[in-house]
């Protein structure tokens, strides 16, 4: 299913809609789009930890959930490892 554009898309070529997850190797950091912004765009701080790893959502100024990014993603999955999480109840 191809995804519908918003009016406008495309200007400044910051959202792809058939490509919603980006994932750079280097700083090991995610990005997961949602939807395109309807105002300014500003983050919420969702978790951070001592390692610097950062969970953060984007929303913009009518509150749509514009975007989640992670960074430090491996070392979160394995801090954050299901099996971990059993293992201790």
């Amino acid at each position: 299913m191809k995804a519908k554009f918003p009016e406008g898309y495309g200007k400044y070529k910051e959202y792809d809609f058939d490509n919603r997850i980006s994932y750079d190797e280097s700083c090991d950091s995610m990005y997961i789009y949602v939807a395109p912004p309807q105002g300014k765009v500003g983050a919420v701080l969702v978790y951070t930890d001592k390692e610097r790893n950062m969970i953060s959502i984007d929303t913009d100024e009518v509150n749509t959930q514009v975007g989640i990014e992670i960074i430090g993603v491996s070392k979160l999955i394995k801090k954050f490892n299901l099996k971990n999480i059993i293992k201790n109840n």
